[in-house]
């Protein structure tokens, strides 16, 4: 057995290094993923932390972080081996019921050892003082801290002085994510908005928090969390127990083994079943595309060798060790494209180290390669290589010894046997997925993908050979195209077969995207219309300072600005109204504040049965949320106790209230009346009574020094109402008139103002990005806040990386496309010298192969696009099961077609491929050059 082996894999070695461009192209068809996997899991690795190394990176040579959390009280820290610690009051007590006093760092540093130094530190981005300065593109952000460089913990702790030195007074230092967003270096002025001009006098580092652009000087009020502290010896767990006991939390190096407290669990989200069948139907099919991509090699090599397995056969070698060495070179070139593409993936990844380091913000601890992953993907490298030559395998294992002697091309069986068969797979697949989502079972789900997908394979003869009796209809080249397709079927179609597996996972990947994206615009809160233009100004007192604000001297100061870009501009107040105070109902006493807020309550007979039935058990649930899915009224986007309001607008304008509504003609001017009457808009038609009527609960919050506490009232205010479709409205789902507010006690917003901004001509882009440039910024001396922004509830984003998504599967489609012709015309070098001694022009040739890739491109689109709806299927079933387990119901994966992806795949990858084989087929053979 042993030696059978050994023979096997000498003639998978030989065989490789006699043909080596078929060889590469098969080991590049199996390591193209594996390629993936290794930068994957190399970057990962790399990027990764662990304990002591994040210690290492936020404290640097410095024994802790220490924070405040409750000043005076003592409290028990459960955990000691990260920055982010739970803690709790020991004993029965709350923490609002133990009165806090005072802690400085007088107090900290009188409960550690002498020569103990504290530096004003937060281990948190994006907390320090937001600040406009002045860049080549106009205002941008950028965040300032307060401290004083010349304290050595900091540079202690890792921050580096890339060029220059500690700032004196009245100078900053800026680090490079500052230095690139506002074009300034070294020497340079930071000029902040208001005309403040501060000299750079370096450009620092700090190794956790590469992208967020700060600037640090002693001038800026920024809110830090806590303090880096340095003991003269290392911290003990008896000095951090201390700090402890006076209400401070201990985050050091040396501390980092201490057990955690025996109540703390680790909070970490166990992966529930479905997010593990997810993963699980993802592993089977990039395993389908790879085995599907790379076996139109080992087929069309299998068919190369036909007399020499028939030599084999002749010279008495049985079926089992025809079969041996096949598979032998499936794994021979999977170790190959393994070991090749975990080297390429480490390189790639060292190569890239500065712009990983980038993206995840922060440094790394050094190249690592997450060995255990790179020695499974050693393993899954030699599966998929056994897997893609298991069918070449079998059939070089069956071949007819006389006529592969003879030169004979042996007839195909009956293709219509294949069609039933292909087609009794596909069914029993679509069965299996039935069955799967049924029981929730993940081996009949991924057998479901797996019987599609070679379903369809094994159709794929069958229709290739009814194609192939249309060619009569067809051009010359055409014909010949199709006709070859069906005679040569067994290289034809596991060429399809690579082109189908790569379409179908990039198809199901980009319907999955293409679902979550209108999902994502299906919840948001809609309250004006795509497009609409808004300016808000705020006031950045509050309500104290808000009869100090001139409110429109603010808007004169911006107007010109929105004149400079928009003609005929129009500017539409929209007032708002705010219950913070009371709503005239409650009287906040010293050191309290009182917010008032409203909701629309349903009457009794029109509650959605969730809300009274028993939810006491999961089945009982489930029951609840089944016959919920059955009631009419259980449409609410938000649990009616979540559902009150904040700031409400409140116009009885028709233009405001059809901008708000898209209401229009007699339905807009019942609705103008109703405001008029002193009654609201509400987005929840069940909220209406048969009188037209809505009742209003009232919910008051007293804020004090301890906190919030919210008490809802028990009387109902009768409104007149009328509906809008749900959705609309926004998130208060509420438009008043002045009449209601005053019933309802509320006042005009004391630190807001929005304006609807009209003009006669469509902003471009350009006018767009330089009005939010300009606008976005403090005004009136700083003291308000102006805003200008376009309503947009599209993703962007999500449309751009389904277009990234398909272009990188119609890529790798088109390279499987161009290998599998590739390999066939080599095959058919015989034929094609015989086209040309018969005659035929080398033009002919070159529109041959064309069309050859257009049939194999074609074919593998089309039945790829079926594979992965059938896939996409199953995973949406998947998705939604956990979501249609709640209520209120949230948005569930559809069936959104992604259209680009389908102009990419079905017409962009044929066309591509068609050109291609015309500029890089050769037009005449070496052969007939030598002739010549």
């Amino acid at each position: 057995m042993l030696a059978s082996h050994r023979l096997a894999f000498r003639i998978a070695r030989r065989e490789a290094l006699r043909y080596k461009g078929r060889s590469a192209l098969s080991i590049t068809l199996l390591g193209l993923p594996l390629l993936g996997v290794a930068i994957g899991a190399t970057a990962y690795d790399t990027s990764v932390l662990d304990e002591e190394e994040t210690a290492e990176q936020y404290l640097g040579s410095n024994d802790a972080y220490i924070e405040v959390v409750l000043p005076g009280i003592p409290i028990e820290q459960m955990n000691w081996d990260s920055q982010w610690i739970s803690y709790d009051v020991p004993g029965d007590q709350g923490f609002d019921e133990i009165p806090e006093t005072p802690v400085g760092e007088a107090d900290i540093l009188a409960a550690l050892p002498a020569g103990s130094s504290l530096a004003p530190y937060s281990h948190q981005s994006n907390v320090g003082a937001s600040l406009q300065a002045e860049s080549a593109d106009g205002l941008a952000q950028l965040r300032g801290y307060g401290y004083d460089l010349g304290n050595g913990l900091y540079t202690a702790a890792g921050l580096e002085y890339l060029e220059g030195d500690a700032p004196q007074e009245g100078e900053t230092v800026v680090n490079e994510a500052a230095a690139d967003l506002l074009g300034i270096g070294v020497g340079d002025d930071l000029v902040l908005d208001g005309g403040e001009t501060m000299p750079v006098s370096g450009v620092v580092e700090i190794p956790w928090n590469l992208n967020e652009p700060l600037a640090i000087a002693t001038s800026f009020e920024s809110e830090t969390y806590g303090w880096l502290l340095d003991t003269p010896d290392t911290l003990t767990i008896d000095q951090a127990l201390a700090l402890n006991e006076m209400g401070v939390t201990v985050w050091a190096g040396s501390l980092l083994d201490q057990p955690g407290s025996s109540g703390y669990v680790e909070s970490s989200m166990a992966a529930d079943s479905a997010e593990l069948m997810i993963y699980g139907l993802i592993v089977v099919a990039v395993v389908m595309e790879v085995v599907l991509l790379a076996g139109p090699a080992f087929a069309i090599s299998a068919r190369r060798r036909t007399r020499e397995f028939a030599l084999m056969s002749a010279n008495g070698a049985t079926p089992a060790q025809v079969r041996r060495v096949v598979l032998a070179g499936g794994v021979l070139f999977g170790l190959i494209a393994a070991f090749v593409a975990i080297a390429i993936g480490v390189g790639l990844v060292a190569a890239a180290m500065p712009w990983l380091e980038q993206l995840i913000g922060h440094r790394s601890a050094g190249l690592r390669v997450m060995p255990a992953m790179q020695a499974s993907l050693v393993g899954v490298a030699i599966a998929t290589g056994l897997l893609s030559a298991l069918a070449a395998a079998i059939s070089a294992s069956r071949v007819n010894v006389i006529a592969a002697l003879m030169g004979r091309t042996p007839m195909h069986g009956n293709s219509k046997r294949w069609m039933i068969t292909g087609l009794a797979m596909v069914a029993a697949g679509i069965a299996a997925g039935i069955g799967g989502v049924a029981l929730w079972s993940l081996p009949l789900m991924a057998t479901a993908i797996v019987l599609a997908q070679l379903g369809l394979v094994t159709c794929t003869p069958a229709l290739l050979a009814l194609t192939a009796k249309l060619g009569r209809w067809l051009p010359l080249a055409p014909r010949l195209a199709l006709r070859e397709a069906g005679r040569n079927r067994g290289s034809a179609a596991p060429a399809i077969a690579a082109v189908l597996g790569v379409v179908a996972g990039g198809m199901a990947f980009s319907m999955i995207v293409t679902a979550e994206s209108v999902r994502y615009s299906q919840e948001l809160d809609r309250e004006l219309p795509q497009g609409t233009m808004t300016l808000s100004i705020v006031n950045n007192g509050g309500s104290d300072a808000a009869a100090d604000l001139d409110w429109d001297a603010a808007l004169a100061e911006v107007e010109p600005q929105l004149d400079s870009r928009l003609n005929d501009l129009e500017l539409t107040y929209v007032p708002e109204y705010s219950g913070w105070g009371g709503c005239g109902d409650v009287t906040p006493q010293e050191g309290q504040d009182v917010d008032c807020t409203w909701a629309a309550v349903r009457p009794e007979e029109n509650q959605c049965s969730y809300w009274s039935a028993d939810t006491s058990t999961d089945e009982a649930t489930e029951a609840a949320i089944e016959a919920a899915r059955k009631d009419p009224r259980c449409d609410e986007a938000v649990d009616p106790q979540w559902a009150y309001t904040g700031d409400l607008a409140g116009s009885t304008d028709p233009e405001v209230v059809a901008a708000y509504t898209d209401l229009e003609g007699a339905e807009l001017d019942k609705a103008v009346a109703v405001l008029e009457q002193g009654g609201v808009i509400v987005a929840d038609p069940w909220a209406v009574t048969d009188a037209g009527t809505v009742s209003l609960e009232q919910q008051i919050t007293i804020w004090d020094e301890e906190g919030g506490s919210s008490e809802t009232q028990d009387t109902l205010l009768e409104l007149p109402a009328v509906a809008v479709e749900k959705g609309q409205l926004g998130v208060n789902g509420m438009l008043i008139g002045p009449g209601a507010a005053e019933a309802m006690g509320l006042e005009h917003s004391p630190w807001h103002r929005l304006y609807l901004v009209s003009s006669s001509t469509e902003p471009e882009a350009a006018d767009v990005e330089a009005l939010s440039a300009a606008l976005n910024r403090e005004i009136a001396d700083g003291d308000a806040f102006a805003t200008f922004e376009v309503v947009d509830y599209t993703d962007p984003f999500m449309t751009y990386f389904v277009i990234g998504v398909t272009g990188l599967c119609a890529l790798i489609a088109l390279g499987a496309t161009a290998v599998s012709t590739g390999l066939i015309v080599a095959e058919q070098r015989r034929d094609m010298s015989t086209l040309g001694a018969i005659g035929a022009a080398p033009s002919l040739r070159k529109r041959f192969a064309m069309w050859q890739t257009v049939v194999i491109a074609v074919f593998g689109t089309g039945l790829g696009t079926l594979a992965g709806f059938i896939g996409y299927a199953l995973i949406r079933e998947t998705l939604n099961r956990p979501l249609q387990l709640q209520y209120p119901f949230p948005s569930l994966y559809g069936w959104e077609l992604p259209w680009a992806s389908f102009a990419i795949m079905l017409l962009a990858v044929p066309l591509t491929a068609a050109i291609g084989a015309v500029l890089f087929t050769k037009a005449t053979l070496p052969s007939e050059r030598r002739i010549a």
